[in-house]
């Protein structure tokens, strides 16, 4: 074997720690498909006749396409496998003291810069943290309990754990509220407990990461097309069979678990994709889909206050989309990139010193 194979070789092999290839580009696109559920997506069908039976048909389906639920359980399992990826394996020991810092500054700090622009506008936290603040709550339980989860997981298994934990949640809703139809409906820990299943979900997928062989391009593609259409499957459910988020959406989060694995991994081996123009911009999306997540409802209140109802449609949509995704960016300059740096100064000797 020649020196440049061994280069090339090298260059498609992903680091022990280093960071995961294509997971921003999937942050990015769950935060554009939650921001869409909240705020409006493109009037492609704007005028269609609905009464007939093919433009019923295609305005149903294209009203369920953007499920913004079904994109947070991506998110959780995407959290879980970002946390426990550094420790899986037994490869780092996780430092109780230095592992909460820096989440908590990395969470917390745009948190509370959220909660006050939110305040100055003149909306209150029952209504915004009901979109997006309970996943963010949740999140950070997670966080807190994971050195414990950790543990657990080393005497049993991040299985055995699921195993355990998702008929628990089901159970839970069952008995304490069968009918409600939003997944965020039990309260802080009702919550938490509810969405833990997909969160570990996340940490097996880290545990398995290596393990995990990339597929064809047509395979890829096959499973992106599922998962949406799984997740318009979720929001149907909900809309016309009364069949809440909350018995939906973990199966859903067993399905994410699937397609995220097979992502990374083609991902990691697969040069071309990182060549497209289409993936740098996502890549970059990625790194302040958190402000984006946060922001975009508060955002789109502001502009709503604008009182432009006489332009046309379409070029309103652009226009405030447009707002929205700069102003959004704006915050993560000032407020959530900051907070990176911070939180790795607050860590920083430790991570000079790993044992």
């Amino acid at each position: 074997m020649n020196q440049s194979q061994v280069t090339s070789g090298t260059s498609r092999r992903l680091k022990p720690t280093g960071r995961i290839i294509g997971l921003d580009s999937i942050r990015f696109i769950a935060a554009l498909w939650v921001m869409f559920y909240h705020v409006g997506y493109f009037p492609l069908f704007n005028g269609l006749d609905r009464s007939g039976g093919f433009g019923k048909v295609i305005g149903a389906v294209y009203d369920c396409l953007f499920c913004g639920p079904a994109s947070v359980i991506v998110f959780f399992v995407i959290s879980g496998f970002c946390i426990h990826y550094p420790y899986r394996q037994e490869r780092k020991e996780v430092k109780f003291f230095n592992f909460l810092s820096r989440r908590y500054v990395r969470i917390l700090l745009p948190w509370v810069a959220w909660l006050g622009f939110v305040r100055w506008i003149g909306m209150t936290y029952d209504t915004v943290g009901a979109i997006v603040g309970w996943s963010i709550e949740c999140e950070l339980i997670y966080y807190t309990f994971y050195p414990l989860l950790h543990i657990l997981a080393k005497w049993s298994s991040w299985r055995i754990l699921i195993g355990v934990s998702l008929p628990i949640s089901l159970y839970f809703v069952f008995f304490v509220n069968p009918y409600q139809m939003m997944y965020p409906s039990f309260g802080l820990h009702g919550n938490a407990l509810l969405g833990l299943p997909c969160w570990l979900l996340g940490c097996l997928m880290a545990e398995e990461f290596s393990g995990t062989r990339p597929v064809s391009k047509g395979t890829l593609w096959l499973w992106r097309s599922l998962i949406v259409f799984a997740n318009a499957v979720c929001f149907s459910c909900m809309l016309h069979l009364k069949i809440g988020f909350p018995y939906t959406l973990n199966f859903f989060g067993i399905l994410a678990y699937f397609w995220l694995k097979i992502e990374v991994a083609t991902f990691r081996e697969e040069i071309s994709f990182r060549k497209k123009a289409w993936f740098a911009i996502f890549e970059w999306g990625g790194k302040w889909s958190y402000s984006l997540y946060l922001m975009h409802g508060p955002l789109n209140r502001v502009f709503n206050d604008f009182g432009l109802d006489n332009l046309d449609v379409t070029f309103k949509w652009c226009l405030k989309i447009g707002f929205i995704l700069i102003f959004c960016y704006l915050f993560y300059l000032i407020v959530e990139k900051p907070s990176h740096w911070l939180a790795r100064r607050i860590t920083r000797k430790s991570r000079k010193n790993p044992k």
